[in-house]
């Protein structure tokens, strides 16, 4: 039976988990565990205790489950089997993360499916030895970063793609325009992940999106950019869609004038009304709010408030229609010649 003194490990950073090579040891033996590590002792699959930072002197008192286990006599060089794991844990921040394939997503803003595609980084942290050995790393002689990222990586790409797909449509974000919102972003998965670290005793430290893109050949993507530049091409001219639509039926109409007849001539007349109607609504309801929303009935002059008579045509405000004094037929707003007899309407001075 091989007999030894000091049990310790002395191994890399990424090294979350060490099981040292040798079972048999006697009480005496000195245990010596890092300042970030702790030793678990492990005999026939069952946890008996676990130490601290620190160096130790393996003994009844420093081992009270085990020894009861074993029953081990107080002092001497008594030789005992058992298990020890080594856990580190110092923080890890270094860990890479990404989607293992493309992950076709509807933009919220344009409704147009595109394949994206996500990466980052993330932190953690071994923070119950006993959780991490029993649910995790416990069959292994040693468990490494990479181990637990392989691990993980199904649980983060399944919970990625929700939280980046409900943070996206929450708040009405383009995917092309994701890359702005990245803080944001990476806090809402890591709190949507830590819960999954927990159940295997590890404490997510940090969680980070470093970008999220697209294939730029894609035609999807293409087609997603060319809505995203005529929409803002249109927040500049400041005007809708619906209106961008008519004045395209327009020119078409414009271009195809042999095409429909009256009735088309008719339906085109009245979308170009509809259209420049809403347009010259837009424009004139600052003026109207401006003056208090009164105008000249003779001839549309803004009136400002308090006016007894129109700045534009002398005429008394509240007059009522004006008539023209040669027939009496009624004027329009701004005539200067009377529609009926064709005389002309002399200026109120």
């Amino acid at each position: 039976m091989a007999l030894f003194q000091v049990i310790k490990y002395d191994g890399p950073a990424h090294v979350l988990l060490w099981r040292h090579p040798k079972s048999d040891m006697t009480t005496g033996s000195r245990l010596v565990v890092g300042p970030a590590q702790t030793a678990v002792f492990i005999r026939g699959g069952v946890i008996c205790d676990v130490l601290g930072p620190g160096t130790y002197t393996l003994s009844t008192a420093n081992l009270p489950i085990l020894s009861a286990l074993v029953n081990l006599p107080f002092g001497g060089k008594s030789p005992f089997s058992a298990e020890v794991f080594f856990v580190n844990k110092l923080d890890v921040l270094d860990i890479k993360w990404g989607t293992a394939r493309h992950i076709q997503l509807q933009d919220p803003v344009c409704h147009v499916v595109i394949p994206l595609r996500a990466f980052g980084q993330f932190g953690i942290r071994v923070a119950d030895s006993r959780r991490f050995l029993e649910c995790l790393a416990g069959a292994s002689r040693s468990y490494t970063t990479r181990d637990l990222s392989d691990f993980f990586r199904g649980v983060m790409s399944s919970h990625i793609v929700e939280e980046l797909s409900k943070y996206l449509l929450e708040k009405k974000v383009c995917f092309l325009e994701a890359n702005a919102h990245l803080t944001e972003i990476g806090a809402g998965v890591s709190q949507a992940v830590k819960p999954f670290f927990q159940n295997y005793g590890i404490e997510l430290v940090h969680f980070r999106v470093s970008s999220v893109n697209a294939p730029e050949g894609d035609a999807s993507v293409r087609r997603l950019r060319e809505v995203l530049d005529r929409r803002h091409e249109m927040d500049v001219l400041q005007y809708s869609y619906q209106q961008d639509r008519s004045f395209d039926i327009l020119q078409e109409a414009a271009q195809n004038p042999g095409t429909g007849g009256d009735a088309a001539g008719l339906g085109v007349g009245a979308a170009l009304g509809s259209v420049l109607s809403g347009m010259a609504k837009d424009t004139l309801q600052p003026a109207a709010i401006s003056s208090g929303g009164a105008f000249c009935a003779c001839c549309g002059k803004a009136l400002a408030p308090g006016d007894a008579f129109c700045p534009g045509c002398g005429r008394p405000v509240g007059g009522g229609t004006a008539h023209c004094k040669n027939c009496g037929a009624a004027l329009q707003p701004g005539s200067h010649f009377c529609g009926k007899c064709g005389r002309e309407i002399p200026p109120m001075g």
